[in-house]
C-alpha cells in the first residue's frame, strides 16, 4: 500500500476487524497481535497512523509502541460530547505526547449541535488546545456534500453506528468548507497568534507529515 502511494491509514471503522477493535463495539480489546506488528510496520516505512474510529484501549496500546506521531483525524472530545466516537482526555493526552494532532471533527451528531455551528467546533478546538497546546490540534472537518444519503446508509448499518445510549437519531448537518472563515474569526476573537491559527489551518498536520513520511 505505501508503494501505491498510501500515507495514512486507519487501524478499524467503528467495529472489530482483523488489527483492532473499533470505537462502536460491544468490547474493548485492543490491537491483535497481528495488529502490533502493523503499527510496527506503518512506522517502519513511514505511514501515519490514525487512531480516529478505532477502540479507546486500540488507541492507546498503538500509541504505547508508536515510534511516530499518531493522529486522530477526525475526532472530538468525549469530555464535551460524550459520545463512542468522541476521544478521552487521556487518548489527547497520550497523542500529544508522540508529538500528534488531533482534526476536529464538523459532524452535528459529534459535536451535540444539529446545525454543527462554528461556535460548537472552536469549542473542541479551544480545548485540545488549552489542555495540549495549539501545535497538537487542527481540523478534520469530516465534510460530506450528501447528508441525506450519509444519514441514509448510518440507518442501513445499525451494527456499525449504533445509536448513543440508546438516544434517538438525530439527522444533522455537516461543517461547511465557508465556515473556515468564522473559525478563524472566532480564533482572533479568542487572541491568537497568527502562528497558532496557521497551525491549525494545517501546518500543524503538515509538520507531522514531514516527520513521518519518507
Amino acid at each position: 500500500f505505501y508503494r501505491l502511494g498510501i500515507r495514512h491509514a486507519l487501524l478499524a471503522y467503528n467495529v472489530r476487524n482483523t488489527v483492532a477493535d473499533g470505537c462502536a463495539e460491544r468490547t474493548d480489546s485492543g490491537l491483535s497481535r497481528w495488529g502490533v506488528e502493523v503499527v510496527r510496520e506503518m512506522n517502519r516505512v513511514g505511514m501515519i497512523v490514525d487512531g480516529t474510529h478505532s477502540g479507546y484501549r486500540s488507541t492507546m496500546e498503538a500509541m504505547e509502541i508508536c515510534s511516530a506521531p499518531f493522529i486522530f483525524s477526525h475526532s472530538n472530545v468525549h469530555s464535551i460530547v460524550p459520545h463512542y466516537r468522541n476521544i478521552k482526555d487521556d487518548q489527547i493526552d497520550a497523542c500529544a505526547a508522540t508529538g500528534g494532532g488531533i482534526g476536529i471533527n464538523g459532524l452535528g451528531e459529534f459535536l451535540d449541535d444539529v446545525e454543527a455551528s462554528s461556535e460548537s467546533i472552536f469549542r473542541h478546538i479551544d480545548y485540545v488546545a488549552q489542555r495540549v497546546g495549539v501545535r497538537h490540534v487542527g481540523l478534520g472537518s469530516d465534510y460530506v456534500q450528501d447528508v441525506e444519503q450519509f444519514w441514509d446508509w448510518v440507518g442501513d448499518t445499525a451494527t456499525m453506528w449504533p445509536d448513543k445510549e440508546g438516544a434517538p437519531r438525530r439527522r444533522t448537518a455537516f461543517s461547511q468548507p465557508e465556515q473556515v472563515y468564522e473559525l478563524v474569526e472566532l480564533m482572533l476573537r479568542a487572541n491568537w497568534s497568527e502562528q497558532d491559527i496557521r497551525g491549525v489551518l494545517g501546518e500543524n498536520f503538515l509538520r507531522i507529515c514531514d516527520a513521518v513520511w519518507q
